[in-house]
């Protein structure tokens, strides 16, 4: 490569220690919690050309990897409606590539390098005098932030703009389809990017992506930026609050295609209605300065504010629970939820496994097939506070989810089969609804509804990877699932992994409402399902990697 082209590589921006700490708030305490904001220092920096932000999120036909975030981005004069279509000529603003840094595992490995102790105090709701630890709420607020602040919030954070890719000097955007390219193969397009650029794309993002490329879903918000007045802030710190973000469920128009004909569709789902407020800051600002960690967490306090899952884990929840709401399935009416399920090696959890092992042993069922030629991969994201009501025995069982509170019947379980030296086999029913539940828009309201007699058990974060499969002999539909579940209690964390099958519905019609048959469908899966899991069946990460270095060389 010449000097002169040298010259104009662009090495994207990446912040080794850039630190995201996400939480949400309610609708009516927006034009408080901003005032309060104002007066330790932050003023709102508005872009009234372009307010509105829309964001489509990309993943792989085997599902998203944890700790990775690629998403294309664009700011808009103006919003979408209920249906939106995108072509290939439509422009982006950017492509983000953002990755979590974890002190033992980074991502990109031999690429970035950190130096010192990456284990740093990642909370803010501090206990600062004795009475807090007998309230309620505090409790959950520091549940939520001991779940999901526990690991990891460093970010690295790669971007690349329409300058990154041409020699020129253009004020111009990304066309769609020069992102699609970029994320899934090397093209000329790959001539003036920066080498670091290069090599995130071609060890990390384009053998997940080659072939196997889809959109998972699509948000918009109109975001409100905070920067602190002092110069010297201005780049550590940075508040954005995202008030009622919605969702589109995005897919491309021709699937099996997509790399000639990248267009897509997007379809309004939902909206938020609370607020999501994040805090993205060198931890060195929180760790040296305690005027920011003692306001920042009085201003947490103050508003109830819960820490929360990414927007990127919410909508992948919202897609897959559509896709299952638009088979329309019949059910019959048992006002339960009903299901089975088995403990298996944590190495069933492991990206792709589910897509590569589980399909193979799906496939020699004697009584199981997928519901769908082309199965899609489901995904289930849950982080809630768990409390009880009731000593010894709990009569019952509080659930508190970002702004929703819920009262449950405690879960209905029993072991179906223990044979020596095997895991137990359960089936539970769960009840359909709650008894009492809410969903909160201020903090008084969420006063009110904490019974002041909850007992705070601990915190909870659910995740799981799955699809849907049929019983041959009865046509019901399941969704079988690889589920991960870790408990907090008292600061220890206590991880579950299992293979679960829940009912789902029949796609036929109604059938005579016998919970046996179900149970005997349940206990089939088990005796056919838990000799296959005992060892996996196959390594994902070679075999899907030699796959697609196999395609490129093909290519020529």
């Amino acid at each position: 490569m010449s000097d002169d082209n040298q010259n104009k590589l662009i090495t994207p921006s990446i912040d080794l220690e850039r630190s995201e700490l996400r939480y949400i708030f309610y609708t009516h305490d927006y034009r408080d919690l901003v005032r309060d904001l104002i007066d330790i220092g932050f003023q709102e920096k508005k872009f009234a050309e372009s307010p509105f932000t829309k964001t489509i999120y990309f993943g792989s036909r085997i599902g998203l990897k944890p700790g990775l975030s690629v998403k294309a981005r664009v700011y808009d004069p103006v919003p979408e409606e209920n249906l939106c279509n995108f072509r290939e000529s439509n422009i982006f603003n950017l492509l983000e590539i953002k990755s979590t840094v974890d002190q033992d595992d980074f991502f990109f490995h031999g690429l970035l390098e950190m130096e010192g102790n990456a284990d740093r105090n990642q909370k803010l709701i501090n206990q600062t005098y004795a009475s807090i630890s007998k309230d309620i709420l505090f409790r959950i607020q520091r549940a939520t932030e001991d779940g999901l602040l526990r690991d990891s919030t460093l970010k690295t954070k790669s971007r690349v703009k329409k300058t990154d890719i041409s020699t020129n000097d253009v004020r111009s955007n990304l066309k769609l389809s020069e992102i699609i390219t970029l994320l899934c193969s090397a093209s000329d397009l790959d001539d003036n990017l920066s080498q670091k650029l290069k090599t995130i794309l071609s060890n990390r993002i384009r053998p997940l992506f080659y072939n196997n490329l889809i959109p998972h879903v699509m948000t918009q918000y109109k975001r409100h930026h905070f920067l602190h007045k002092e110069d010297k802030y201005k780049d550590k710190i940075r508040i954005t609050i995202d008030p009622g973000v919605e969702y589109y469920d995005v897919n491309f128009d021709d699937p099996d295609n997509f790399l000639q004909d990248p267009s897509m569709t997007a379809e309004y789902l939902t909206r938020e209605r609370f607020y999501r407020l994040e805090i993205k800051t060198d931890p060195s600002v929180i760790r040296d300065n305690k005027f920011f960690e003692r306001e920042l967490s009085n201003i947490l306090r103050k508003y109830g504010c819960l820490a929360y899952i990414s927007k990127k884990w919410s909508g992948a929840t919202l897609v897959s629970e559509r896709h299952i709401e638009k088979q329309a399935f019949w059910r019959e009416t048992f006002g339960k939820q009903i299901s089975g399920f088995f403990p298996v090696d944590p190495n069933w959890f492991s990206y792709g496994q589910v897509t590569e092992s589980l399909f193979k042993i799906i496939r020699m069922s004697n009584s199981f097939s997928t519901y769908e030629h082309q199965p899609r991969i489901l995904v289930k994201n849950q982080n809630y506070v768990k409390g009880y009501l009731g000593v010894p025995i709990p009569s019952l069982a509080l659930t508190v989810e970002g702004p929703k509170i819920a009262y449950n019947i405690p879960s209905q379980g029993r072991i179906v089969k223990m044979i020596k030296n095997k895991p137990e086999f359960y089936i539970i029913e769960e009840d359909d609804k709650p008894v009492r539940s809410t969903l909160i828009s201020s903090k008084k309201e969420l006063d009110k509804m904490l019974h002041p007699s909850i007992q705070i058990e601990g915190y909870s974060f659910f995740r799981s990877y799955g699809f849907l499969v049929r019983n041959e002999n009865s046509n019901r539909v399941y969704k079988l699932t690889i589920e991960r579940k870790r408990n907090i209690k008292n600061g220890r964390l206590e991880t579950e992994i299992y293979c679960k099958l829940r009912y789902v519905g029949n796609e036929i019609g109604l059938s005579p409402i016998n919970k046996s048959d179900i149970y005997a469908e349940l206990q089939i899966f088990y005796e056919e399902f838990y000799p296959s899991m005992e060892t996996l069946v196959s390594d994902f990460s070679e075999e899907f990697v030699n796959r697609y270095d196999e395609k490129i060389e093909d290519r020529g």
